[in-house]
């Protein structure tokens, strides 16, 4: 994009980018409490794009997660994932809500990789003997809680948590009066990297999900908590293609 003054930024304002050209966006010293799930497939399927494909009862990553040095800022995040395939992908994980606490995070989210972010406010802390993470928006949508019980090691969380996590969203661009709009099938992948020393706490996991009419999380219908754990680790996010694409009608 150029203006007058000459080629400028990659996001708007294109004087005063907010935030950094293109991918990856790296992250340094994440700490992660994840709640894995079995959720009823079929109370998902109406929020997926054509294409998507579930199982009918597929696993889900509950995730809260705080973020100290980034180069989208300092912030902490809120997510469900869902795993799903398509055509192109047997396997891969479908974000349908994301919270985030800054605005760069929100908008490159937003803008590169179609993750639908929105701003909350998102807790992740220690309380008596469990790590609890809370979500909220008006109201309280989603809470996860841990009982470290053992500690984990690298070998059995990448079980778990493959190196690199395939990832699809929607990315979208509204019609405005005659001029159509476009909604792409975004690929895009998180690569967790973890050494030998970040600290891997395991045990039984508790997830609560609530919604409201603006943030309607409810509606997913978590059949089986599997397990819980708590990771730190570094790891970037990488935009990778788009897979399909749609024109919007005015």
């Amino acid at each position: 994009m150029v203006l007058k003054g000459g080629v400028k930024g990659y996001s708007i304002p294109l004087n005063a980018p907010l935030y950094p050209t293109g991918t990856p966006i790296v992250y340094y010293g994440c700490r992660v409490l994840v709640a894995t799930a079995t959720v009823d497939g079929g109370t998902v399927d109406p929020i997926l794009p054509e294409g998507v494909n579930i199982s009918e009862k597929p696993l889900a990553a509950f995730w809260i997660g705080e973020y100290p040095a980034s180069n989208v800022g300092v912030y902490r995040e809120a997510l469900i994932a869902v795993q799903v395939s398509t055509e192109e992908l047997p396997l891969a994980y479908y974000i349908p809500y994301i919270y985030v606490t800054n605005d760069q995070a929100l908008a490159s989210g937003r803008e590169l990789l179609g993750a639908p972010k929105k701003l909350a406010r998102i807790k992740l802390e220690w309380r008596d003997d469990l790590i609890r993470g809370v979500l909220i928006r008006g109201s309280k949508l989603l809470e996860l809680s841990l009982k470290p019980v053992a500690k984990g090691d690298v070998e059995g969380i990448k079980a778990l948590v493959p190196e690199e996590i395939p990832l699809m969203s929607i990315r979208t661009l509204p019609p405005l009066r005659e001029s159509p709009g476009i909604a792409q099938l975004v690929q895009w992948r998180a690569k967790i990297i973890m050494g030998g020393n970040q600290r891997i706490l395991v045990g039984p996991a508790e997830v609560k999900l609530q919604g409201t009419i603006s943030d309607p999380l409810d509606t997913i219908k978590v059949e089986e908590v599997l397990t819980g754990f708590y990771i730190e680790f570094d790891m970037e996010l990488h935009a990778d293609r788009v897979l399909r694409e749609w024109v919007l009608k005015p």
